[in-house]
């Protein structure tokens, strides 16, 4: 498979058992002082496959204490004091973890007014205010992030879906005051370092939705350089490969270069890349692979489609193998 095969991943998703404590349905797993996993399930089966978002919850066991206290579970680090109504069905009104060093509670349910966002995945036909994700820092201290409906990985390294009872949670709670950079430390901890992007990405990028040919580009290229405008990265559109496909391809999918703009593909990347320019083809997957495609064949065969039919090969990328033809006999032929 080509994930586990060409872009193996190194987890250590299971917590130590030291770390972990359990208390009716539910599992608690101290990662850092600050730093919590709650997990409620109704058969109290719960998960230890890295998620997603956390791949190393094999962390140093901190320092904590646990007891019982008038049908309550109480968890308390230097830092945060969970109790739980060890005889409840779901953590909602019966969890709740109180911050040391403000003496403020959070209970599981309650909504945050103070957090301060995080992302929104794509701009694409936004106009005006759009609502954004939940984010990892808040003025109030503490950050919940609900970790319940997002996949795992199985043993081959492919991402699959949890074997969860109704109702299950799987929940993260970061509770650090004001220390912003420690929430972001613990955060890296666990789901893993930011990789560092290499130089070049923070320079000037150029593209354009336009059918330049090669020469024109090339051209538009040294125009820049001869008014001393520093480009780091040309991204080539759409174009780079057959737009009219004489098929029920719409076309914006392709990976057969377009041979009457660019006859000769490696010299033009080798072009580009004498000029110190990164370079990238533009590629909207969805269409699948029709029969116009140098590839189709290979494809088609790989997939158990007869070829001789001409029915396009879907887009299928949660299939791993489709997956492993799609990078193998797609990409990194293009790779340059």
């Amino acid at each position: 498979m080509i994930y586990t095969t060409s872009f193996p991943i190194q987890f250590a998703a299971k917590a130590n058992p030291e770390a972990v404590v359990t208390a009716g349905k539910a599992r608690f797993t101290v990662l850092t002082p600050r730093l919590l996993r709650l997990e409620f399930s109704q058969t109290a089966v719960f998960e230890d496959r890295p998620s997603q978002a956390f791949w190393y919850r094999a962390q140093p066991v901190p320092k904590f204490e646990t007891w019982e206290e008038d049908g309550r579970f109480h968890l308390a680090t230097a830092h945060l004091h969970l109790t739980y109504r060890s005889d409840a069905d779901s953590f909602v009104d019966a969890l709740t973890i109180t911050l040391a060093e403000t003496n403020t509670t959070w209970t599981c349910g309650q909504t945050d007014p103070l957090n301060l966002k995080g992302t929104i995945r794509t701009l694409d036909t936004v106009d005006g205010v759009i609502a954004l994700e939940e984010g990892l820092f808040s003025r109030s201290g503490w950050t919940v992030y609900d970790d319940s409906a997002r996949l795992v990985f199985d043993e081959s390294g492919w991402l699959a879906n949890r074997d969860a009872p109704a109702g299950y949670q799987d929940l993260y709670f970061f509770g650090y005051g004001t220390d912003f950079h420690g929430c972001l430390r613990d955060f890296a901890q666990v789901a893993g370092p930011a990789p560092m992007i290499p130089r070049w990405a923070l320079g000037n990028w150029w593209s354009r939705y336009w059918a330049y040919s090669e020469d024109e580009l090339m051209g538009l290229m040294d125009e820049f350089g001869a008014h001393g405008v520093p480009l780091s990265v040309c991204i080539v559109d759409m174009d780079w490969h057959i737009t009219n496909t004489g098929n029920r391809s719409s076309g914006w999918t392709g990976y057969t270069w377009n041979r009457d703009l660019f006859p000769d593909p490696p010299a033009f990347m080798a072009a580009l890349h004498n000029r110190g320019l990164k370079t990238a083809l533009n590629l909207h997957p969805a269409d699948g692979v029709h029969s116009h495609e140098a590839q189709y064949v290979e494809m088609a065969v790989h997939m158990d489609i007869d070829p001789e039919m001409g029915e396009p090969v879907p887009f299928a990328i949660a299939d791993p193998h489709f997956t492993q033809a799609y990078f193998e006999k797609l990409h990194h032929p293009q790779e340059a």
